[in-house]
């Protein structure tokens, strides 16, 4: 059988094109979707920071903090605009949290129900004077889940409308006069 070069042409194209499709397809689950340039996270530990994250702020009527992406939000602002120390004591955290998880509900905090997540924070929660890298992991991932979803695109055009002047000017008003 004799292929013309417009033939080979193609068939090159296809296989190359399959080629390149080939490592996306099979692409590693256990990475994170975000790349940072200090903190090394997992996408398992990227999926646990987004169920915390929505459990803080959880989706009703209105976009959860999952829906903005808040976990993704928090990553950033650790990975640039924290202390080495800070990091290393979040990512100390992040760890000893997912440990609390389970030996509270017996499973990870991402396969456990709402009210066992609910459960778990409460108790974070009710241990406001520690000052390890658990809770320092859980305060400084409330924090910024709130900064991150009152700043956000949603909040800001939906709920709370930003007004970048409050009061309109109107320059064509006339001028009335007083009576003293």
């Amino acid at each position: 059988m004799h292929l013309n070069r417009r033939q080979a042409l193609k068939q090159l194209a296809i296989i190359t094109a399959g080629v390149s499709l080939i490592p996306s397809c099979m692409q590693d689950k256990s990475k994170a979707s975000i790349i940072l340039k200090n903190l090394q996270v997992s996408g398992n530990q990227e999926q646990l920071l987004a169920e915390l994250a929505e459990t803080i702020i959880p989706a009703t009527d209105t976009p959860g903090a999952k829906d903005i992406s808040a976990h993704l939000f928090v990553l950033k602002m650790m990975d640039d605009c924290y202390a080495k120390e800070d990091q290393q004591k979040f990512m100390k955290g992040l760890e000893q949290f997912e440990k609390e998880a389970k030996n509270k509900t017996g499973k990870s905090f991402v396969n456990s129900a709402a009210k066992e997540r609910a459960a778990v924070l409460t108790e974070i929660e009710a241990q406001k004077d520690k000052k390890d890298d658990l809770s320092y992991f859980y305060k400084t991932t409330k924090r910024l889940t709130i900064q991150a979803y009152t700043t956000s695109e949603f909040y800001l055009t939906k709920v709370s409308v930003y007004e970048m002047i409050p009061v309109p000017y109107k320059g064509c008003v006339p001028v009335t006069k007083q009576v003293s």
